[in-house]
């Protein structure tokens, strides 16, 4: 990895590279700061596992992952600090390390002493012809570097981890007030450049220690941070090829409602249903908890999937469009049950990971569900690789980052709306490759009638708008004839379920669509609902020569 080429990228993918100097500098210093404690906690936990002791330089992810973070807020630093003039903080750094090393200062003689005789000679040989900004690499400094360290192995190690902490302190003191630094004497005062030429000398010895190129861990920052700077090329649909009948429809809605509890010995279980174009798609589910946690919503999560990866094998299944007619082995690897296991794995773990993230910011209370993922950042790359690990070997592999982090974002969202609403409509675009959630039910089912109920309100009565919710008075936004409309399949619809209106109208809203009807329900009303089996109501409405209009409610419910 060239050093040009990385620092241009970093300047390429710096967020705020339209903010206020000191504001940049605030984010430089607290992100490089901040990633030197992430390292520092990523090796403390590598050197007190249980084979701590003897496997202490295996590298892992996350060590590989925070030495990268670590140098691009480096990086960075030294790019607003030294703007409008950048300068090289490696080649500083040799520069620096030569003339200390060769210089006549009792520092310069303790260090001498100590560096190996042999390594000493071959990097002062080196630095005088340490290559020219333009060819040189990460891997040149740190092969270079790497010859003047004083100790070995784990001890070097934890030295590096020390310094780190002093060096993070260094800089943390250019943002000190005035009285602090007069009162606060034991932190060093010496320039950013040097402090950040010391950064790199450590960082690049930690990397060494676990036998790790620094090309090579930059190359995978590149690929962690670009994941959110670039979202070009998306992946093409894995079924764009086969027949229509096997591939998932381009745009569709599922409709989620909220059915009578279960009893369960003494808990009450909550349970929802998919609906697709009038039909049930699935089972009925519960929470499978000993919580309302709402996982019976959870189907969402593979319909965010749907849209932004084109891809579930459970949503395939549920629909009937497995790819069978190919003759080949996509059915059975593809769209298998071993692929529909491997994609509730990760629905299961994305709700996990939501769930403690939530918990460690304190982004849910007592009285309203918990929101998972609410802030993107949150989904961090070395997680979205896990995912990918869980579907190696599949179609799915093929999907980039950004992707995955789209699916988890909008399927979160919607998931937090039906557990906040307890019913929705999820419409599916796979054109656009988006998902979009309407707390809404427009379910025409066919089945059993459960109720019928009439209404009718004449042109000359006045409205009693003490039947209307506050929402549906807005929707008629003061239309007199809408009013009318919405009271008459308002009270038709109570009357179906065997309830009086004035009881019970501030217990249901309803919006009207023509002769559709999304109802959604409360208390008594939902609880008679529930008693019935109530899911969906047909309208018909007829009008009098007068303008009254005059509506008849058919209650439904599903037959299996």
């Amino acid at each position: 990895m060239k050093v040009s080429a990385y620092t241009a990228f970093v300047r390429r993918t710096d967020q705020f590279q339209t903010a206020e100097r000191d504001e940049r500098l605030a984010v430089a210093v607290y992100g490089l700061v901040g990633e030197i404690g992430s390292l520092t906690s990523a090796i403390k936990k590598k050197l007190l596992a249980e084979a701590g002791a003897s496997a202490w330089d295996e590298p892992n992810e996350e060590i590989v992952e925070e030495l990268g973070d670590a140098i691009w807020y480096g990086t960075l630093l030294a790019l607003v600090h030294n703007d409008p003039r950048p300068i090289n903080i490696l080649k500083s750094d040799i520069r620096l390390l030569k003339a200390e090393i060769g210089g006549d200062s009792e520092r310069a003689q303790k260090i001498r002493a100590a560096l190996d005789p042999t390594k000493k000679d071959l990097f002062l040989q080196a630095a005088e012809k340490f290559p020219r900004t333009e060819s040189m690499r990460f891997s040149h400094y740190q092969e270079l570097a790497f010859l003047t360290a004083r100790t070995r192995e784990r001890v070097l190690l934890e030295v590096c981890l020390a310094v780190l902490g002093q060096l993070g302190a260094e800089l943390l003191r250019t943002r000190m007030p005035e009285i602090e630094l007069t009162l606060n004497k034991n932190i060093a005062d010496r320039p950013v450049n040097v402090i950040l030429g010391e950064v790199a000398w450590h960082l690049a010895a930690v990397a060494s220690l676990f036998r790790l190129s620094l090309d090579e861990v930059l190359a995978k920052n590149v690929e962690k941070v670009a994941f959110r700077a670039d979202r070009s090329d998306r992946t093409p649909l894995h079924d764009e090829s086969n027949l229509e009948s096997e591939r998932f429809p381009r745009v569709f809605e599922i409709s989620f409602v909220t059915v009578s509890p279960k009893r369960l010995g003494d808990k009450i279980l909550s349970r929802s249903r998919m609906f697709m174009d009038g039909r049930q798609l699935g089972d009925e589910l519960t929470d499978n908890s000993r919580e309302d946690d709402g996982y019976r919503f959870h189907d969402v999560f593979h319909l965010a999937n749907v849209a932004h990866l084109g891809w579930s094998p459970v949503v395939r299944k549920l629909m009937g469009r497995k790819r069978k007619s190919l003759g080949d082995e996509t059915d059975e690897v593809e769209d298998g049950a071993r692929a529909q296991i491997v994609e509730e794995l990760v629905l299961k773990a994305i709700h996990s990971e939501g769930v403690r993230l939530a918990r460690d910011t304190a982004r849910c209370g007592p009285e309203t569900p918990m929101r998972t993922f609410a802030d993107r950042k949150a989904i961090t790359f070395r997680f979205l690789k896990s995912l990918q690990g869980f579907v190696e070997g599949l179609e799915v592999r093929k999907n980039a980052a950004w992707e995955w982090e789209d699916a988890i974002i909008e399927g979160a969202d919607a998931y937090y709306q039906l557990r906040l609403h307890g019913q929705g409509t999820v419409r599916v675009d796979l054109n656009e490759r988006k998902l979009t959630f309407s707390p809404d039910v427009w379910l025409s089912i066919r089945g059993l009638s459960v109720g019928l109920g009439n209404a009718s309100v004449s042109s000359s009565a006045e409205i009693d708008t003490a039947h209307l919710t506050a929402e549906e008075q807005a929707a008629c936004d003061g239309d007199a004839s809408k009013l009318r409309r919405v009271l008459a399949a308002k009270c038709a619809i109570l009357r179906s379920l065997g309830l009086g209106e004035p009881s019970s109208s501030q217990q249901l809203d309803i919006k009207l669509r023509g002769n559709d009807v999304s109802v959604h329900a409360r208390s008594e009303v939902q609880k008679r609902m529930w008693a019935i089996g109530a899911l969906s109501f047909q309208l018909a409405f007829s009008e009098d020569t007068t303008g009254g209009i005059l509506c008849s409610a058919l209650a439904v419910t599903s037959v299996a």
